[in-house]
């Protein structure tokens, strides 16, 4: 990147504050960098250190990591502001290592660090990364949501395992409390999945791509509002492949040099609970889906590993999840015709 392109802003948010920093080619340790309070009267110190710093709303360029509500509020003022910023994967962030030409950002550990390294990450990268903009407020209850239904859903696991490994050295007023407890969370994911499709039906563009989502064989409530939470209704990811490599289902080469020649694999990096979710969706593909079902037969019988052929089949949900929401039309199986 010349230096003269644009002003590169790396913004580490936290609950309370922003630290902020100003990469234009090096790091200024000393003036580059300012940390504000994350609320109305921090962006508005924020907007005058921009001044100072002469920096113009047509050359700005901020970058920050997905922090979920802490960068919310900080994420409508930009948009007031008219500001381009990117949000950036967090695990991208964590194993991005700036050049080594630039000096003291590798060894340093700190809130003020990590600001400047996004700063650099956004030089060398936002030419391109789309912008990014802020979802409808239904997205964001359906986060919260689908964070509450996991928790119950982990607590309700939990009963389930005690009730049938230790239910036999149990007393019968603690068997009868925790059947109580399965019940109670059972209604709670009840009445959160009510929840969910009523915040669904209230936004017509997530009703959309949630219609179109569910039309796939497989594909059910639970992956459906998941995908649209991750993507941000698609408009964070648009490429398919991109998505399979966050949610750690994309398979990449090991190898290195002539002495390590490992087998393509798939990272352990990644949304795992997404890929968790996914692979429920597998085996009512394979019994439904004829297509489906004579990939997984021609590849087993090629001797072909089950996780390996599970994996694939996620990736071809992955690809008709992204094709029917750009296409705008319900997914179909030709295989029946």
């Amino acid at each position: 990147m010349q230096k003269e392109d644009c002003d590169c802003v790396g913004v580490d948010v936290s609950k309370r504050t922003l630290d902020v920093a100003l990469y234009r080619g090096e790091v200024d340790w000393k003036n580059g960098h300012i940390k504000v309070e994350n609320n109305k009267t921090g962006y508005k110190d924020l907007k005058r250190w921009f001044r100072s710093n002469g920096i113009k709303k047509q050359k700005l360029r901020i970058c920050m990591e997905y922090t979920g509500l802490y960068a919310h509020d900080f994420r409508i003022w930009l948009e007031s502001e008219g500001l381009v910023y990117y949000m950036v994967d967090p695990n991208r962030m964590h194993y991005f290592e700036p050049p080594l030409s630039i000096k003291g950002i590798r060894q340093t550990k700190t809130d003020k660090a990590d600001a400047f390294r996004i700063a650099i990450y956004c030089s060398l990268f936002y030419k391109s990364m789309s912008p990014s903009h802020l979802p409808s407020s239904a997205y964001f209850i359906l986060k919260r949501l689908l964070a509450e239904r996991l928790l119950y859903v982990k607590q309700a696991a939990k009963y389930k395992q005690q009730r049938r490994d230790v239910s036999l050295y149990d007393t019968v007023d603690s068997r009868i409390r925790k059947e109580e407890e399965l019940k109670k969370l059972n209604s709670y994911i009840w009445r959160t999945e009510k929840d969910i499709r009523s915040v669904i039906q209230s936004d017509s563009l997530i009703k959309r791509n949630y219609d179109l989502l569910t039309s796939i064989v497989g594909i059910g409530m639970v992956i459906a509002v998941t995908t649209i939470v991750l993507t941000e209704n698609f408009t964070a990811f648009t490429d398919p492949r991109k998505y399979a490599s966050y949610i750690a289902i994309a398979p990449f080469p090991h190898e290195s040099g002539t002495s390590v020649k490992g087998a393509v694999r798939v990272s352990k990096q990644g949304f795992k609970q997404a890929k968790a979710d996914l692979s429920i969706s597998v085996l009512p593909a394979i019994s439904l889906d004829p297509g489906i079902r004579s990939y997984w037969l021609r590849k087993k019988a090629e001797g072909k590993h089950s996780g390996i052929i599970m994996n694939a089949i996620k990736f071809k949900l992955v690809l008709r999840m992204f094709a029917v929401v750009k296409r705008g039309k319900p997914y179909v199986i030709i295989d029946k015709f």
